[in-house]
């Protein structure tokens, strides 16, 4: 952003004077925000808290844009926060069809406007020139990728240049797995002439290609920020006695001591939510069966669209298709009935409620107390209390019996059995 348009930006954390490990559970007061014109891109990756946070700090005279892509993925934490803003007719809006990213006639623009109308291209399996498609199944995705970088690395592309993207950690498609095969063709060390350190079934060497995943605001590296290891210094050579690593993120060095070392990890290979906001040289795209409950329209969507220049595809037909018929299911958020004043609490539930509450405030306290003698009739609040429950009991029986994870739900993609945990690792549950 700086260098496109000459003005000065940063992240919301680091604007806001977020550290990242706020307590999401109380009330954030953040510094109130200074200028005239604030615009924020990327809106589509912001939470609820994080909004909140924000819109706390904006002053009543401050303009205020924002820009993100409504048919990307949301946001890792709660809410749907673009999405909701745009489904709100006062706000004023305005779509963006011109697409810079890609050159004039790239097929890579043809191939995400198809997608998110639903639908893969005829051509699809065609090899472009800026597209490519090998059909393979989940245990050929490795030799296949091993492939296509071995011939990209020839050609004289760098491991910044290209971003293997998969939707899952496990398998022999997954993260993990990919990450030691792409380490051992860009940054091998076969004559053990390199620097290398161990940590958690990970090697990490001089030179490697690495992501963070947490916000560190006091070092400038925020999660999803990716680095090169310019440095390994042995605990033998260290003044703490502590093994530690030395990253570059462009021009910024930070060190890392091994107790910290949760915080990165390989980035030949990420998630297509790490991915998010980023854009590279060449992508490869791998999408299998094997990734089932990942298949999405804006999962593919926002992979597609983070290559400029070179897009491989590899893996089965099936699995694309499916990706860009299953439409992610909406969050259930309230967002726009606050803003636009429409209350969604029936009227009935209204009343009910209001009996409970008028019941609950003279009902007699648990300590012993005076009896005062009174013509008033006594509230029947086990009446009271009944029939709010019947009427919550009325409008929610149906949501929670839809709710229930059975076996077949979770086999048709109707409930994700992690429960919004795709993104966590063992590493997540690590004592620093």
């Amino acid at each position: 952003m700086n260098e496109t348009t000459g003005l000065p930006s940063s992240t919301i954390h680091r604007l806001l004077g977020l550290n990242g490990r706020e307590n999401k559970a109380k009330n954030t007061a953040p510094k109130e925000l200074e200028g005239g014109l604030l615009i924020v891109d990327e809106m589509s990756m912001v939470d609820t808290w994080l909004a909140n946070t924000l819109f706390k700090a904006i002053p009543d005279n401050m303009q205020v844009i924002f820009v993100g892509d409504k048919d990307q993925l949301p946001s890792v934490g709660p809410g749907q926060i673009l999405h909701d803003l745009l489904c709100i007719s006062e706000i004023p809006q305005k779509e963006l069809t011109e697409i810079y990213r890609q050159e004039d006639g790239s097929s890579i623009i043809s191939l995400a406007h198809e997608i998110k109308n639903g639908a893969l291209p005829e051509d699809f399996t065609q090899n472009q020139i800026d597209r490519s498609y090998f059909a393979c199944q989940a245990q050929q995705i490795e030799p296949l990728i091993s492939k296509v970088a071995i011939k990209a690395k020839q050609r004289g592309f760098t491991p910044q240049d290209i971003q293997v993207l998969a939707p899952m950690y496990k398998g022999p498609a997954g993260i993990h797995a990919l990450n030691k095969m792409m380490q051992e063709i860009f940054n091998s060390n076969a004559d053990q002439t390199k620097k290398e350190v161990s940590f958690n079934n990970v090697v990490y060497r001089i030179g490697d290609k690495v992501l963070q995943l947490v916000n560190a605001p006091e070092d400038n590296v925020f999660n999803g920020d990716m680095g090169e290891i310019t440095g390994i210094i042995y605990a033998k050579d260290s003044e703490e006695k502590v093994d530690e690593l030395v990253i570059a993120f462009d021009a910024n060095e930070v060190r890392y001591k091994r107790n910290e070392w949760n915080k990165i990890t390989l980035s030949y290979c990420c998630s297509i939510h790490k991915a998010q906001g980023n854009e590279f040289k060449m992508v490869i795209l791998p999408m299998v069966h094997q990734y089932s409950r990942m298949l999405q329209r804006n999962l593919l969507y926002t992979a597609v669209t983070r290559s400029k220049e070179m897009l491989i595809l590899i893996g089965e037909l099936s699995a694309y298709r499916k990706c860009v018929e299953q439409v992610s299911t909406l969050r259930l958020t309230a967002l726009k009935e606050r803003i636009s004043g429409i209350d969604s609490i029936s009227q009935a539930m209204r009343l009910k409620i209001s009996s409970y509450e008028e019941a609950q405030e003279e009902a007699p306290f648990e300590k012993e107390q005076t009896p005062v003698k009174s013509n008033r009739p006594k509230p029947n609040l086990d009446l009271a209390k009944d029939e709010t429950m019947d009427l919550f009991a009325q409008e929610t029986s149906n949501s929670f019996e839809e709710m229930q994870l059975t076996q077949e739900r979770i086999q048709d993609n109707e409930i994700d059995p992690m429960i919004g945990m795709g993104e966590l690792t063992p590493y997540d549950f690590q004592m620093s």
